[in-house]
């Protein structure tokens, strides 16, 4: 813990504090929550009732199911919230404590190729808040203590100079996943001696094997003492390799942009810890929508209890888990074993240099116009975009420059317009696939 850090967080829990303890009052109520089922549940319960009156009593959608329990409200998945979006939108007049005229709009990056943007009222991104200050709490990491953040920053997404003296928070714009990056990445560690990493999972692959090449210096990683990974599934010798070599821990965390932290890992600790203080979850059979046994592979599927601009209620993410029993450890709550997430091709620019996956997926998610894509790369320098589009919306020529950024201004770049882009067994889109063999 630095002097710092201290100071910077001291100073922004005393301005929560003089605003009405905003982020303190769920930060508290997370810790409850999460320290004991026995308690929690019922704190749980009585927040589902009052987001399933909201939701009935707000939103044309849901109002034919008032007064029903949970299990009798649809499960709905991105394309359902995307068709019925104007039956689900709460007015702003009707949502409790709204602080402002406009409620946020959080866009996803379009991980299984659909983008969507979802609106989320001033409580949700409280709660937000104060769910990364517990859970980075929970391995060791204190809020405002100096953190690296390696993720695709775009113009739409970005940094300020004050932001970044406020929050210590340095970005690290990963969209080249080359030795130059790592260079800068590491010399960042250096000189601001940073405490956290937060990086994609497929990021760390490519630090480790910098590193144990002799390209990098692991001296300059000496004041991390802990690496969050995101978005992806992580490789377990990359993260056994890292704990061993360097004796720095890396925690998963799964989460999503149209809700948040839904479960963290701990230090040397491999069970996921469910966020049951801010979402109901359900893991439900593959084929049929009951509930999986123990030990089973399910979908996951979560009611946002915090989100009353927009409410998420039974939404399948997508992803598919094994749920266990909760024990003493867990504070009796159910936790997940394993999270089964897909590991992304990488697509390679026109000069052979690595691309994050992500990147098309930070510029796509803020085009207009577009339903749904997924990017192939078919040679060193000919990559195919599939697009299902809104044509009176979408700007073609934008999309290609956006896209030449990224892979190469000689690149040749084919559109092809469809109906759908279909999904693989799991019931995920892969938005992007490299069918060009590297030699």
């Amino acid at each position: 813990m630095s002097l710092n850090g201290f100071c910077k967080r001291s100073v922004y829990w005393i301005q929560d504090f003089l605003h009405g303890s905003k982020v303190g009052k769920h930060y508290r109520e997370i810790k409850t929550v999460m320290r004991s089922a026995e308690t929690g549940k019922k704190i749980q319960s009585e927040k589902l009732a009052a987001l399933l009156a909201h939701a009935t009593a707000n939103t044309a959608f849901y109002q034919r199911y008032a007064g029903r329990p949970l299990e009798q409200f649809p499960i709905m998945n991105k394309s359902k919230l995307i068709e019925n979006y104007d039956a689900i939108v709460v007015p702003v007049d009707k949502i409790p404590e709204q602080e402002t005229e406009k409620v946020h709009v959080q866009k996803t990056s379009g991980s299984t190729g659909t983008p969507f943007a979802i609106y989320q009222d001033s409580r949700k991104r409280h709660r937000r808040v104060a769910e990364l200050k517990y859970f980075g709490q929970m391995v060791g990491f204190q809020s405002h203590e100096k953190l690296a953040q390696c993720r695709i920053w775009t113009n739409w997404q970005s940094k300020t100079k004050s932001q970044i003296f406020r929050e210590n928070i340095y970005p690290i714009n990963v969209s080249k996943m080359d030795d130059d990056t790592l260079r800068e990445l590491c010399r960042t560690v250096r000189e601001n001696r940073i405490t956290a990493i937060r990086a994609y999972a497929s990021w760390y692959d490519s630090l480790l094997a910098f590193l144990i090449s002799g390209k990098g210096d692991a001296a300059d990683l000496k004041t991390v003492k802990v690496m969050f990974s995101t978005s992806e599934a992580l490789n377990v010798a990359t993260k056994e390799a890292f704990q061993e070599q360097f004796c720095i821990p890396i925690v998963e965390c799964y989460a999503d942009e149209e809700a948040g932290i839904m479960a963290h890992q701990k230090v040397q600790d491999n069970r996921f810890y469910l966020n049951h203080a801010s979402y109901i979850f359900e893991i439900l059979k593959l084929e049929e929508d009951k509930p999986a046994a123990y030990g089973e592979l399910g979908r996951i599927v979560i009611t946002d209890l915090y989100n009353y601009a927009f409410p998420l209620i039974r939404y399948d993410t997508g992803d598919t888990a094994i749920l266990a029993k909760g024990n003493e450890e867990t504070g009796g709550w159910d936790y997940l074993e394993k999270i089964y997430g897909r590991r992304l091709d990488l697509i390679y620019d026109t000069k052979d240099n690595p691309i994050h996956p992500m990147s098309f997926a930070r510029v796509l998610k803020n085009l207009d116009g577009i339903r749904q894509w997924q990017f192939i790369q078919k040679d060193k320098s000919k990559y195919l975009l599939k697009l299902n589009v809104q044509k009176e919306k979408f700007d073609l020529e934008n999309t290609l420059l956006e896209i030449r950024k990224i892979v190469g201004q000689d690149a040749d770049v084919q559109i092809e317009y469809v109906e759908d882009i279909p999904v693989l067994a799991s019931g995920k889109r892969k938005m992007v696939i490299c069918e060009w063999k590297k030699s």
